[in-house]
């Protein structure tokens, strides 16, 4: 099966997303919400970033630091824009321990769920 290029990431699930499938996302959410074009210094180095994080903790912790990314990225004139080394360079210490947070409380949640304990409930009931 050919590999569908990354400017199709609309066309993909999560789980077949691979480095150039979130540098398109990026992109296109940075011309979105900034209406200038993604500019990084080099491709390459920020390729490795996205993989490594990728590798470490999973697609979906990926698309979600960068979305709490450039939700929590303020615009300046001096830099009007936002790229993935940025994100991943000044930005994961504050932003990645809380996307790690929520995930693992949502796989809890989940666990229960499949367990068929639902703590909400049982908590209206006390």
């Amino acid at each position: 099966m050919p590999k569908t290029p990354g400017y199709k990431y609309k066309e993909l699930s999560l789980d077949k997303w691979n480095v150039a499938s979130f540098r398109a996302y990026m992109k296109d959410r940075h011309e979105e919400l900034y209406e200038i074009p993604y500019v990084t210094n080099n491709y390459g180095m920020e390729g490795k970033m996205i993989k490594s994080m990728i590798d470490e903790y999973g697609r979906e912790v990926v698309k979600r630091f960068i979305d709490e990314c450039f939700k929590d990225y303020n615009p300046t004139k001096q830099y009007p824009g936002l790229n993935f080394a940025f994100m991943y360079s000044y930005m994961r210490s504050k932003i990645l321990p809380r996307v790690l947070k929520d995930v693992e409380k949502e796989a809890k949640r989940e666990k229960r769920k499949e367990n068929g304990l639902n703590y909400e409930e049982l908590a209206d009931k006390l």
